[in-house]
Parts: structure tokens; sequence; C-alpha cells
């Protein structure tokens, strides 16, 4: 299952890469669901579904974000496995073969596999990873169906990209159930060129963060290694010098470009004190 909204480039890249799979066509099909695009995803889909080498079904919904996307998606799915990739990532030849492989086992209950960033990416692009698993992201897992329908799938309270994949993997916890991680199941994240905003936006990420940690206060401490309180610090006053320290390598042939970077991270830094203190306000953070 791969969820868009108005990316339909990236999208057309990764049911490339899931045309492609070591699997049959008829063991596996693509779901491919819009998200209130206003692009040409709807043709890049059609165009698509039309091809021998995959069966796909579109679903288009109206704008309500990644989880309510992915639960039109979860309706609509026969398959035993539902596996989630994200419109901007690719997909290895033999990524839905290795992620179904550990569900021989009936004590599992999902599956994550590994998101590696391409090499073109740099401070100037968003990606994700999740190398060592542990994390539970989208981009890169699968579950059991019937998981899925006695969860009820994703929490639609998280309006935004984030928090509701963790929710999600944490209620399958609660409840006893197993994830696995799968280093061979492996998708390549596409490198997204981004602007001041993006960093900007992300304050929205620690909002859902936030009811996140409110619900599930130990996972949230085991995943992360720190609380909600030590989380927004480190954001606020080391998160500029971390990320350009992870990004040396890069700068010391880009000085130029070091200016711009530490003014985008220094202002998301002021907007993640306000955030915080508003948080706090509502008892949240």
């Amino acid at each position: 299952m791969v969820p868009t909204h108005n990316r339909s480039a990236l999208l057309a890249r990764a049911l490339q890469s899931l045309e492609t799979q070591t699997l049959v066509k008829g063991a596996y099909e693509v779901i491919a669901v819009d998200d209130g695009s206003i692009d040409d995803t709807a043709e890049v889909c059609r165009a698509f579904g039309q091809r021998e080498r995959m069966s796909l079904i579109y679903v288009r919904g109206s704008h309500g974000g990644p989880a309510v996307a992915r639960n039109l998606g979860i309706a609509r799915a026969r398959g035993d496995i539902v596996a989630f990739m994200d419109d901007d990532c690719e997909a290895m030849k033999g990524w839905l073969e290795q992620i179904s492989a550990p569900f021989r086992d009936p004590r599992i209950a999902g599956a994550e596999g590994k998101v590696v960033r391409h090499p073109g990416c740099t401070p100037f692009t968003h990606f994700v990873e999740n190398l060592n698993g542990g994390l539970f992201l989208t981009a890169n897992i699968a579950y059991r169906r019937e998981t899925l329908k006695v969860l009820g799938g994703f929490d639609e309270i998280y309006a935004h990209a984030a928090a509701e994949d963790w929710d999600l993997a944490f209620r399958v916890l609660e409840r006893g159930g197993l994830i696995t991680f799968c280093p061979e199941a492996i998708v390549v994240h596409t490198p997204v060129p981004i602007t001041g905003r993006y960093f900007m936006e992300r304050v929205k990420e620690r909002r859902s963060a936030a009811m996140l940690y409110k619900r599930f206060p130990g996972y949230w401490q085991v995943t992360t290694g720190r609380t909600m309180k030590r989380s927004f610090a480190e954001g606020i006053f080391m998160g500029p010098f971390v990320e350009v320290r992870k990004w040396r390598q890069y700068f010391s042939t880009h000085l130029s470009k070091l200016p711009q970077f530490l003014l985008w991270q220094f202002l998301a830094s002021s907007r993640l004190l306000v955030e915080y203190v508003r948080l706090r306000h509502l008892g949240l953070a």
C-alpha cells in the first residue's frame, strides 16, 4: 500500500519498483491511495493499472492525512498481509518476498524492514532511515490484515505524517503482538528537496509526538531513550549543532551553504520553544 498526495512523479518511481518484484503478479496487489491530490496522480495510477506485470487498485479520498489514507487502503486490501511503503521510496526487487517471510511464524503480528537513504541525500533533502529496527516506520513495515482489523487500523486523530505509525505499533505491542525486524527487506528513500519552511513545519510532528507520549509514555521512552521533556530540550538547544555535526562531511566541501542551514535550524528551534510552551500549557508536554 502506498498513500500519496500531489507527488505523482515520486509515486511513479515507487510504483515502478513494485512492478518489478520477485513475487509473481498474482501473489500480491498494489493499493495506491490518493489523498485528495490535484495533480496527475490519477492518470499515473491509471497508466500503471493497465500494465500486465502488476495488479493495481486505485483508491481516492479527500485530503484527510496519512492515517485516513492508509485506513482507506486497508479497507480495500484482500491479502492476509498488508505491507506499507511511502511514495518517496523505492523497493528493492526482493522487498515483498522478504517482508512477508517472517509471517510464516504465526506468532508474528508485524515485520519492519530496512529503510536506507539514497546516496544523493543532503542536508537540503528530506529522508528517513531505519537501519536497525525499532522505529516502526510506515516507509517499510507490514502487518497481518487481521491484526489491523482488530486494532481498527491507524488512529485518525494524527492529522500529520508523524506518530501514527508508532501509535499503531505500540498498540500491537500492548496486546502482546510481536514485531520483528527484517533487514533483508529494503527500501531506498528518495532525496526530496526541501526549503526552510520544511524545518518550520516539522513542529507539527512534535504535536503528534506529544499526544503519543501522553498515551504511551513507557513505550515512547523505551523506543527513544528519553522523556518528552528531554526530547524537546535537545531539539531546542542542541538541534542545530547535532544536525551540523551529522553533515560535517557535506559542509566540509559546501561551506557556503552552512549559514543558510544554520539559519533554518535556529528558526526551527525558536518555533519549537514556542510550541513547547503551548503544549505545556495544555498539559501535553
